[in-house]
């Protein structure tokens, strides 16, 4: 089968040298750095690099199940010590973000609307009548966001109690 760069190029990237998954010393797989217009040379390098990646993608497949059946209660116990970490990472990002992007921008779009509707009268034929559409949808939204604030502030406590447990 004649190389396929993009193929490569995708793989190649995801795992340009990809090592055992018990952290033995294996010298991963190589991808091709690029395509030297012979068929020869291109599909050996192209089926070695695509061999090896086969292969340690099953033994890595293979041990997580291995791992599972040994003793699935660790297993699991792993699972779920990683998502809660993972949820943890997501969540120390959303609160960062809540100030920035929720409070200062509300609180900025607010003091700029002062007029808002006189602004989108003031537009010529079709316009006005869709500006004036989205100018209600817009404080629709600010409606919403005042509904949920509160409850986005209740979910937060909720879940920064039973964190800290």
């Amino acid at each position: 089968m004649p190389w396929d760069k993009s193929s490569s190029e995708k793989k190649a990237g995801k795992s340009k040298k990809k090592k055992g998954s018990k952290g033995d010393d294996a010298s991963g797989c190589t991808a091709p750095s690029k395509q030297y217009g012979d068929a020869a040379i291109d599909d050996f390098l192209q089926a070695s690099f695509d061999i090896c990646e086969t292969l340690q993608e099953a033994q890595a497949l293979l041990s997580e199940i291995n791992d599972f059946l040994a003793d699935p209660g660790l297993y699991i116990a792993k699972k779920g010590a990683e998502a809660k970490a993972n949820l943890i990472s997501q969540l120390s990002t959303t609160i960062s973000d809540i100030p920035e992007k929720v409070i200062k921008r509300t609180v900025n779009t607010m003091k700029g609307s002062g007029d808002i509707t006189g602004a989108a009268k003031n537009l010529g034929g079709m316009d006005k009548i869709k500006a004036i559409k989205d100018v209600a949808g817009a404080v629709n939204n600010f409606k919403s966001i005042s509904e949920t604030a509160p409850q986005v502030l209740e979910e937060l406590s909720s879940l920064v109690s039973k964190l800290s447990e």
